[in-house]
């Protein structure tokens, strides 16, 4: 396995790749934007949409990568842009392939995702998932701090409202 942030000049070739991710995903019943019965087109879209504040340095993607060089998980980080928030970050897509998981890639992207984000000052992290989730309990397990849940915050694939959890880590 490896973990690489992605370079802004090799992001759109990662985009097919990133999408067929995001949409394995969302067939497994994560609820990551997107309800069932979403295209590889609309993944992908959801991708390349982000493709100019990656190039501006706002968001770096990271990927786990097999021995072929196929991508198998991804995480990103999206900086603040605010001038009273230069040391806060959100994590967002930490997603692992359903063939692949329970097997650390989502550890190591976290870990890569918190050394980049030390490094650069950004101490302040915060992120949020579905409440109760394997992604919840391990985002605990990481030691990120729980905030509180927000009842029926986003559709899960089956178009039903369910809550999310907001969490923060302080990297300090």
């Amino acid at each position: 396995m490896k973990i690489e942030a992605i370079d802004p000049d090799s992001y759109e070739a990662a985009i097919p790749g990133l999408g067929a991710l995001l949409k394995d995903a969302i067939d497994g019943g994560a609820s990551v934007n997107f309800i069932a019965g979403v295209t590889l087109e609309q993944t992908e879209g959801w991708w390349r949409a982000r493709a100019a504040r990656v190039t501006d340095g706002t968001i770096t993607v990271f990927v786990a990568r097999d021995d072929d060089g196929r991508i198998f998980g991804s995480t990103l980080i999206e900086r603040s842009v605010n001038p009273n928030s230069p040391h806060r970050a959100e994590i967002g897509k930490v997603i692992v392939h359903r063939s692949i998981r329970r097997q650390g890639v989502a550890r190591a992207l976290m870990a890569a995702a918190e050394e980049r984000a030390r490094a650069e000052g950004r101490w302040m992290l915060i992120l949020d998932t579905v409440a109760g989730s394997a992604a919840a309990a391990l985002y605990e397990a990481l030691g990120w701090v729980t905030v509180g849940t927000i009842p029926a915050y986003a559709l899960n694939t089956a178009g039903e409202p369910e809550p999310a959890t907001y969490y923060y880590k302080d990297l300090r």
